[in-house]
């Protein structure tokens, strides 16, 4: 019986490194390892007797990195699970807490998962397709007002309104299962802007069918006890809507708790911003690696 498939996994922004300062010995916890470039880059830092974890909710990114990562030998633990689980997991508190949010070219290119709008698959979208909704059944059963939420809300789409209501009415007479009748719906609304707009409303799709907002929030929330004191957590986001949750929990956990009268630090901050900005890819690098063009990269330590 022959092995998975090795594909390998060139990691953006190589400079990540340089932000989370890995050391010989270190704990790294990769909440979303993929095919396990970063994990590998972390692993090689940590060297030669430091570990790592990483989570995946899709069961076959985790087979390809168990292959990618294999002559790591038992520095590396993984585990089949969605982020959003991480926080009920036994973990003690780890050195260094990654997650790079974006969406893996794999899952692209594999027409039978239907995240990608140029092939006619079917709406499925999840990541881990042991459980849970497909795209096919958000189409299927959300009222027009949720549609309408989900690509307002999730796409940040113009007339969103408008295509909600259209795919209610369409999906009356025709079962919307296949990524040509999300095309062709949106051909109707948008015109000679559609394909401009398809990445926009696959993309609230597969927010809602993974949960993506509320997973994020459920690490977010997490950063304190998943960190032990020196730890840093580096979150890489590829949407606006990610970035800003990020950049928010990021801010809040960084800042002092003061009294609302007078003014007066009442609880100094535990955590501080590792970079006061997002770091994003340069020139040189996005012209090897398209996908790095939108990338922006936060990360925080916990000082106490």
């Amino acid at each position: 019986m022959s092995g998975p498939e090795i594909r390998r996994h060139v990691p953006v922004l190589p400079s990540f490194l340089t932000y989370l300062t890995p050391a010989s010995g270190e704990t790294v916890l990769d909440a979303t390892i993929g095919l396990g470039g970063h994990a590998a880059a972390l692993l090689q830092a940590t060297a030669p007797d430091g570990k790592l974890i990483g989570v995946d909710a899709d069961e076959a990114h985790l087979a390809l990195a168990r292959e990618n990562l294999k002559d790591f030998g038992d520095r590396v633990e993984l585990h089949h699970a969605n982020f959003r689980e991480i926080p009920a997991m036994t973990f003690a508190p780890v050195d260094i807490l990654f997650a790079d949010l974006g969406l893996c070219s794999m899952h692209l290119d594999d027409t039978a998962r239907g995240f990608s709008f140029a092939s006619d698959a079917p709406l499925d979208m999840r990541f881990d397709r042991s459980r849970g909704k497909t795209a096919a059944d958000i189409v299927a059963d959300f009222s027009e007002e949720q549609l309408f939420h989900v690509f307002a809300e999730f796409g940040e789409l113009p007339r969103s309104h408008a295509l909600a209501s259209r795919i209610v009415h369409v999906r009356k007479n025709l079962p919307m299962t296949h990524a040509s009748h999300l095309c062709d719906v949106a051909e109707e609304i948008y015109r000679w802007k559609a394909k401009a707009m398809l990445p926009q409303i696959f993309q609230a799709l597969r927010i809602v069918v993974n949960d993506e907002v509320g997973a994020l929030d459920a690490l977010l929330r997490a950063i304190p006890t998943l960190l032990r004191v020196g730890g840093r957590c580096g979150i890489m986001s590829y949407q606006s809507i990610d970035d800003r949750a990020v950049k928010r929990a990021f801010r809040a956990l960084a800042t002092s708790s003061k009294d609302t009268v007078t003014g007066a630090v009442r609880r100094e901050s535990s955590f501080e911003l590792v970079t006061k900005k997002a770091v994003r890819a340069g020139t040189e690098e996005v012209s090897r690696n398209p996908r790095a063009r939108s990338v922006s990269f936060r990360v925080i330590r916990k000082h106490a």
